[in-house]
């Protein structure tokens, strides 16, 4: 997985404990929120959980101190893949008395009450001394600005969507380092239409933290449905939004010019450019007045919202009104008006005094020369130098001012290639003068914003609550802009609230569309929790089963963000995860088989996911030998219907594996349709899905369409019907080596001996982690 990127990166530091059991402890920190937030959670030998929050959060690095002597290697791993940088902890840091004083310095609400608001974070001990290495490790009371500024609560695990990596990387949530931010090769991109940095930064959050609770995933769906439904009140705000400003970090600049920090502060160009954006807020709240639709009142909650924080603003308007220079403002040039300060103005003519004599010093200068100027310029002007303000001609006129013998003295400073810059006495001290004056003025106006930056520190949190409104107005524009110009059809899916019902209508994989010019054969998913809760999907390579299971972990995906999704209709359960199993992902790269990775992430997948989950598996035990990948689909299909009892997509080669549906309730046959014709033995794809299992393989015709050699296909048929009907070529000749003691007696041995059906799947369960450990054997380590 790629880094995050710089500018739509939250500026979060983590750290990571183990504690007893495998509770582990979890502490993060904003800092330009100054917000902490802790949680413990019990993890797994796979640190899944962990890999989740990484993703959730996109730290900028993160700090561990692991018990298990094999956690921190694969901690490291987990966070090289996530982008994060890893630094060892140090036990020193762990000092319970240490950080509740370090605490009772840092948060905002302690000065009476000590820490008596946060029982509940003291409960989690884990996550404690996950905070103490955090804020040890980080240094965080080596920063003035953070002191009596922090908040503490606790992250809320439940309430966003579980999406481990493997997710991330099977539906493209976020782009790859060559990718830009609005590629719409990503699905970051493609829904990427926000006006602001605040906004990019806002989305990325909702995509790596889906919601799972209904009601706060309808108000966003309102919101998107009102704005799709009024298109000129879309346009308006996103014209505002154009003049958002990140607040969130001005927020901080602000917050730290009140302080001792070291880091960048606010200035004058700062408060201008938030002067501009409550001008443009004030607009954005009289467009969306202009609303009548059906979701008037959610509209209202959000004027209402906007109001109250303009109400906060009023004098801040009129601090910027009556100390800035708003007309110099538009030229980009930020200074205290002139009006606002009697000795200010003052100052003002005098320097302005100075700037017209060394005018009528020109003038003089010029007329004495004589010289002629190119069109309408003229020969003589007056231009910045080290000195101040000195005069400048052309090359040409160099010899005219060198032989100059009258009144008054010319003094060459400077000749260049293209000009000569020189000066008079009477220039000098009026030179002296306009330093002076300039110098007066700087002073007196540098008094004058520190005052102005003074008042408006005060304001910090106003501008974070500000933030927080129109970063999340601009990602639901988004959202409506995206339903509205997409290039396929979105609608608003209906929640089923008890999860018993997943219904999609005209299915449609948005990023295959957005990058094909070919047409796309959308499909339809009906799966009910008691009788077709998994779809068992063969049918060809190239024949659109891995599209079309990615399309619908999608359209959940995006149901969830708050967004409409890519189909013609959807009733959709309110999932708390999505987890995938589609590929071996950069595992070769680390020195892990495929085969290893398919079973680390089935592992991952059998240990994390609950009856709420939605799992995608695409072409589970390919890595391996025929008989032994088709054991291992078979035991994990039939553990995810009967055990976990998810919403699960199983695709695969192995069409054997349709006579689950007679073995366990709740799986359904589906197959991706193709055509042979009989005279040309051609294979035309349809890429539609019907019900039923294949009735056979095609892996020979593929074959034939990426070019093989006649006599190859033929060879690959003969074999394959061999295979199929089990010759010596098929399973029975492996288990005949295993009766013959021909293999060593391993796991592997123990599971191909089974005489039925039924012991070959048990034993193929209890297997599973002796079956991992001798594929890494096999391997060598190395893929």
């Amino acid at each position: 997985m790629p880094p995050f990127d710089p500018e739509v990166q939250a500026n979060a530091l983590c750290a990571v404990v183990a504690g007893p059991e495998r509770l582990f402890g979890f502490a993060v920190f904003d800092s330009e929120l100054r917000a902490f937030r802790i949680c413990e959670y019990t993890e797994d030998i796979h640190l899944s959980r962990t890999e989740a929050l990484l993703l959730q959060l996109q730290p900028r690095t993160c700090c561990q101190l692991l018990q298990a002597p094999e956690d921190p290697r694969k901690l490291g791993r987990v966070a090289e893949s996530c982008g994060v940088e890893l630094a060892d902890g140090k036990a020193a840091e762990l000092k319970q008395a240490d950080v509740e004083q370090d605490l009772l310095r840092l948060l905002v609400d302690t000065e009476q009450v000590g820490l008596g608001r946060h029982f509940e974070e003291q409960r989690q001990k884990q996550g404690m001394r996950a905070l103490a290495l955090l804020i040890g490790q980080h240094h965080l009371l080596s920063e003035p600005a953070n002191f009596s500024s922090c908040t503490l609560g606790i992250y809320p695990l439940r309430t966003f969507m579980y999406l481990d990596k493997a997710a991330f990387s099977a539906l493209n949530v976020l782009p790859r380092p060559e990718e830009s931010l609005r590629s719409s090769t990503s699905l970051l991109g493609f829904l990427n239409r926000c006006r602001s940095q605040g906004g990019q930064r806002r989305l990325r959050q909702w995509l790596t933290q889906p919601l799972t609770v209904p009601e706060e995933i309808s108000q966003r769906h309102d919101v998107v449905e009102a704005l799709v439904a009024a298109e000129g009140l879309l346009r308006e705000l996103e014209g505002h939004l154009r003049h958002v400003p990140d607040l969130e970090r001005l927020a901080a600049r602000l917050h730290r010019t009140a302080t001792a920090s070291k880091f960048n502060k606010a200035t004058l160009e700062d408060l201008v450019v938030l002067y501009q954006c409550v001008l443009s807020t004030e607009k954005m709240i009289q467009a969306l007045q202009t609303y009548e639709g059906i979701h008037q009142q959610v509209i209202a909650q959000k004027v209402s919202s906007l109001r109250t924080i303009m109400g906060d603003f009023r004098n801040f308007k009129a601090l910027i009104e009556q100390t800035v220079d708003l007309r110099q403002a538009e030229q980009r040039i930020y200074c205290i008006s002139t009006g606002f300060d009697a000795s200010l103005a003052e100052l003002a003519n005098q320097r302005d005094a100075v700037r017209s004599r060394m005018e009528v010093v020109r003038q003089e200068v010029d007329k004495k020369l004589g010289l002629a100027g190119a069109g309408n310029a003229k020969a003589v002007s007056l231009c910045d130098c080290p000195e101040g303000l000195a005069l400048r001609v052309t090359k040409k006129h160099q010899q005219a001012i060198q032989n100059f013998k009258g009144i008054p003295t010319l003094k060459i400073l400077s000749i260049k290639k293209q000009e000569l810059v020189f000066t008079t006495p009477e220039l000098d001290k009026l030179n002296k003068q306009l330093q002076h004056a300039l110098g007066e003025y700087q002073k007196k106006t540098d008094q004058l914003v520190n005052k102005a930056l003074a008042v408006a520190t005060t304001y910090s949190s106003v501008v974070e609550r500000l933030a927080d409104e129109l970063s999340s107005l601009d990602v639901l524009a988004a959202f409506a802009r995206v339903a509205v110009t997409a290039p396929c059809t979105f609608v608003r899916a209906k929640i089923d609230p008890d999860c018993k019902n997943f219904t999609v209508e005209g299915a449609s994989h948005v990023l295959v569309i957005a990058n094909s010019e070919k047409s796309f054969v959308a499909n339809d998913l009906n799966m009910e929790r008691e009788t077709s809760r998994l779809h068992l999907i063969t049918g060809p390579n190239m024949g659109g089963k891995s599209t079309y299971i990615r399309s619908i972990a999608l359209i959940a995906l995006l149901n969830q963000i708050g967004s409409f999704v890519p189909c013609r209709s959807a009733v959709l359960p309110c999932f708390d995860s999505v987890m995938c199993r589609v590929g071996a992902s950069d595992m070769q790269l680390r020195g892990i088989s495929t085969f290893m990775a398919e079973m680390l992430e089935a592992s991952c997948i059998l240990n994390t996911a609950t009856e709420r989950s939605l799992v995608i598996v695409d072409e589970l035990g390919r890595g391996t030998s025929t008989s032994d990948g088709f054991g291992i689909a078979w035991a994990i299909a039939r553990h995810l219907v009967e055990e976990t009892r998810c919403f699960c997509l199983f695709a695969t080669h192995f069409h054997e594996l349709a006579a689950l549906q007679h073995a366990a309730p709740g799986v359904r046959n589906r197959h991706a349709t193709a055509v042979v014709d009989a005279a040309s033995g051609k294979l035309t794809f349809l890429y539609s899905l019907v019900d039923g299992a294949t009735d056979q393989s095609y892996g020979a015709h593929v074959a034939e369409l990426a070019g093989f050699p006649r006599h190859v296909v033929e060879s690959a048929k003969k074999r394959a019907e061999e295979f199929e009907e089990g010759s010596f070529f098929g399973r029975s000749a492996k288990r005949q080596r295993v009766e013959n003691g021909l293999l060593s007696d391993d796991a592997l041995q123990y599971i191909m001996g089974t005489k039925d059906e039924e012991e070959f799947v048990r034993r193929s369960m209890a297997q599973l982690p002796a079956l991992q450990l001798q594929a890494t054997r096999a391997a060598g380590g190395g893929c």
